[in-house]
Formats: structure tokens, C-alpha cells, sequence
């Protein structure tokens, strides 16, 4: 999971049209897999993974998983609600959270045949 967090990471730092939705934004998101929680920080136009337990406090919004639905929805090819509709995932955040979230793995979805459709 933590290299498709960040494989995820990398992608949003040259997806410039993420930067609006993250710009305003401050949260952490916990997301629990088999493994260790790690944490996804949000803030001014930024992400970041902290995955050492010294640096995590306590998040305002978690997701449950299994490692293949984490892969799906950080590759950007389900959404997160569907996940979450389909038994995959378990998300304990408001709405707005939820739908800010959404738009942000979805938009940031690796497109690798985009430069042949140009």
C-alpha cells in the first residue's frame, strides 16, 4: 500500500488542477489496512504521508480496507463512495469530507494513455 500512496503522491504533485481543492484545505485522513495506519496530511496545497507512529495524532477522518480496495481507490479507478457502497471500504468522516476526498483520489488518477490521445 505505501508504494501506491506513493505513486499517489507524485501524482498530485504534477496534477496542477488538484492544487484548488487542497489549497484551503487542513485534514488528516488515517487509512487503515492490514498494516500500520498511515496518515495522509492535507494541507496548504500539500500532501503528505506520515507513517511513523511518533509523528501521527489523532486524525478527524479515517478509512478501513483492504489493500487491494486502498489500490483502487489511490489509482483513482473506483471511486470512493462506490467502495464504501460495495462493503470495501468503511469511512468515518462527514459528507463534505468524503466528496472533497473523492474528487481528490479521482482527479489525481494516473492517465497514462492521455499523451496519446494529444
Amino acid at each position: 500500500m505505501i508504494e501506491a500512496i506513493n505513486t499517489f503522491l507524485q501524482q498530485v504533485k504534477v496534477r496542477e488542477h488538484i492544487v484548488p481543492l487542497i489549497q484551503q484545505a487542513d485534514l488528516r485522513v488515517s487509512l487503515h489496512c492490514h498494516a500500520a495506519p498511515v496518515q495522509l496530511v492535507i494541507k496548504n496545497g500539500e500532501i503528505l504521508m506520515l507513517h511513523d507512529s511518533e509523528q501521527q495524532i489523532k486524525p478527524n477522518n479515517v478509512i478501513w480496507g483492504s489493500a487491494h480496495a486502498f489500490e483502487l481507490l489511490l489509482e483513482g479507478k473506483t471511486r470512493l463512495r462506490e467502495l464504501e457502497r460495495n462493503g470495501d471500504l468503511k469511512i468515518e468522516a462527514s459528507l463534505r469530507m468524503i466528496l472533497l476526498l473523492e474528487s481528490i483520489f479521482y482527479l489525481t488518477k494516473a492517465r497514462q494513455d492521455f499523451a496519446k490521445i494529444i
